[in-house]
């Protein structure tokens, strides 16, 4: 598969400045040497990996071919405590950077005679992680640099009261209950011969008996060495308000044995894995877990170990970061009120559609990636509720998105260029996916292949009038595709009934629908389900694809997942011409009703990833 430059910043940076390979570690360390301590982090600017260096010595370097008697500006985005650098003829040119979320550092220098130089990035006190650097051609002539120069690297030692490699002590292991009788004990008794199996999106949770400092986690899989599974990791003082510190996380599928994974950083004193099934089926199974870090909340060096692989990997994704700097949000905690939802939220790879025609086109306003993400809101139809969550909000009249839409929405849709606008919109390229069983030519061209997309929500209102076939009703997730819709998932509450039912409509290319019931009815007489979920209750969804298999979760706590797969062998979607995007908001489907009648949804996690 190829990643889009929209996708995967640091593809870009490789293309327009070439001397540095592999400048965002995308391709593990390729090009680079590294020194210990250090490690590929799942924690990046950008792309799905950057380099951790987490004490005195660590270092990464790459050797660049220049021209002579040029100048040269080399930049990188730096996490945490860093210091990047050029070595050039015996000289150091160098800049330190010490920051709590991702900061572009640079440094200019003069080639001299020089017709290669070595860039680096090396341990300045504490731990730092480094992605996407560039090396860009100032043009010739003398240059007296704008940093610091000296004979040899400015990194300072530093130390802490953690030691690197640093198993911490795991008090016990819980679940919600529905294993399969493999129970959480399993993952802390030391052996690989026992697991623990629970189907659905489900979590299990380490309590470490106090508050430590968190900086990694080794997880064995059962069956590793044969399929990949899904997961996240979030961390939690309290066991109430968590924080997702790792998001998207996938295992190698080639390893039956402990893999390690870099998590951000955090004081917790629970540990919790929430896995989303695998490429073969909806179970989670875990032979053992281990969680690396600093007791008394030290803050130095973190182990890049602990298991017999250190292999991680994570797809590039979207998803809500609710203040963690990973990217994602339980919908426990995290989000801030007072922020729009940019801000919550990793919204990067969305634009959003909403009811309005502030251009005056005729057709709805599409606020666009660069636009959301500076911190759009509107006080009407998207904006930050009073504890935290994402608010969508979509009367019955409005603008449509086109003249061959029939409803309204406050919609956003997935754009994996993530920006750049040199790729188009719509077609098989980067700013889209494909199914894993599409031709390989539609592979390689595509943003991604597969997808899951994640989704923690209350629908707040539906609407009460109009037509009995469409009253209440509303969509708050779709696959679509170039013209038909491989997934639309419904919530719908009727008038006088308490709760509501969920279901989902799969459409072939060129078919008609076929409809799946879930939970209740999609009936418009249906009685009130006694197992559906009332306006305000969160509840949680899955969507995985993988080639022509189709799976829809549906969560709620204390509750049984339910779970509907659709062979889509045969819906016409494994051509080289087909591309896919995810959606999700509130997509209202009334059209009758009273023009101020309106369906409200408020998100308080989302993510998506691909493959």
């Amino acid at each position: 598969m190829k990643l889009s430059c929209a996708a995967v910043l640091s593809t870009c940076i490789a293309s327009a400045n070439a001397s540095i390979q592999n400048p965002g570690f995308e391709s593990s360390w390729d090009n680079w040497a590294d020194t210990d301590p250090s490690a590929l982090s799942g924690v990046a600017n950008s792309g799905s990996k950057s380099a951790k260096i987490s004490g005195s010595g660590g270092r990464v370097e790459q050797d660049v071919p220049v021209s002579a008697n040029t100048n040269y500006r080399l930049t990188a985005y730096v996490r945490g405590s860093g210091t990047i650098g050029a070595q050039v003829n015996g000289s150091t040119f160098d800049s330190n950077a010490s920051n709590s979320d991702w900061q572009q550092v640079s440094v200019d220098f003069n080639s001299g005679s020089a017709s290669s130089i070595t860039v680096f990035g090396a341990y300045n006190g504490s731990e730092g992680r480094f992605d996407d650097f560039a090396l860009e051609n100032l043009g010739s002539g003398s240059s007296s640099s704008s940093s610091s120069s000296s004979s040899s690297s400015s990194s300072s030692s530093g130390g802490g009261s953690c030691t690197s490699g640093s198993n911490l002590s795991v008090a016990s292991a819980s679940d919600d209950g529905s294993n399969d009788g493999n129970g959480p004990a399993n993952v802390i008794d030391g052996s690989l011969a026992t697991r623990w199996s629970s189907q659905g999106i489900k979590w299990i949770t380490l309590d470490l008996g106090a508050a430590q400092t968190v900086k990694e986690i080794d997880i064995a899989w059962y069956k590793g060495n044969q399929r990949t599974s899904f997961f996240e990791v979030e961390t939690s003082t309290d066991n109430s308000n968590w924080t997702v510190v790792l998001s998207g996380g996938q295992s190698s599928g080639n390893s039956a044995d402990l893999e390690s994974y870099d998590v951000a950083d955090s004081s917790a004193r629970y540990v919790r894995v929430t896995g989303s099934g695998n490429t073969a089926n909806n179970w989670n199974s875990i032979l053992e877990m281990d969680v690396i870090g600093c007791t008394d909340g030290g803050s130095s060096s973190s182990s890049s170990g602990g298991g017999s692989s250190s292999s991680s990997s994570s797809s590039s994704s979207s998803s809500s970061s609710g203040g963690s700097s990973s990217g994602g949000s339980g919908s426990g905690g995290g989000l801030d009120p007072n922020l729009p939802p940019s801000s919550n939220f990793d919204l990067s790879a969305w634009y959003l559609s909403v009811p309005t025609d502030n251009d005056g086109n005729g057709k709805s306003d599409d606020i666009k990636e660069n636009a959301l993400n500076a911190g759009y809101a509107d006080g009407t139809y998207f904006y930050t509720a009073a504890d935290g969550g994402m608010v969508f909000r979509c009367p019955v009249d409005g603008y449509k998105t086109s003249t061959n839409t029939s409803y309204t929405r406050t919609e956003l849709r997935e754009m994996l260029r993530r920006g750049d606008t040199s790729i188009a919109t719509q077609g098989v390229n980067g700013n889209n996916w494909v199914f894993g069983s599409a031709p390989s030519a539609a592979r390689n061209a595509a943003g991604g292949v597969d997808g899951v997309l994640r989704a923690t929500l209350s629908v707040d209102h539906v609407t009460t009038t109009g037509d009995s076939g469409q009253v209440g009703r509303v969509i708050v997730g779709q696959i679509h595709a170039n013209n038909d819709e491989p997934l639309r998932l419904y919530y719908r509450k009727l008038p006088g009934n308490s709760k509501g039912s969920v279901y989902m409509a799969h459409e072939p290319n060129g078919g008609s629908d076929s409809w799946y019931d879930m939970i209740g009815s999609r009936s418009s007489s249906a009685s009130d389900p006694a197992d559906g979920i009332a306006l305000g209750e969160k509840w949680s969804y899955e969507v995985k694809v993988v080639g022509n298999t189709l799976t829809v979760t549906v969560s709620r706590e204390g509750k049984a997942d339910v779970v509907q797969v659709v062979d889509m062998s045969n819906s016409g979607y494994d051509v080289s011409e087909q591309y896919q995007y995810f959606k999700a908001g509130v997509y209202n489907q009334n059209n009758t009703g009273n023009g101020s009648d309106y369906v409200q949804a408020t998100f308080y996690a989302l993510e998506q990833s691909h493959n």
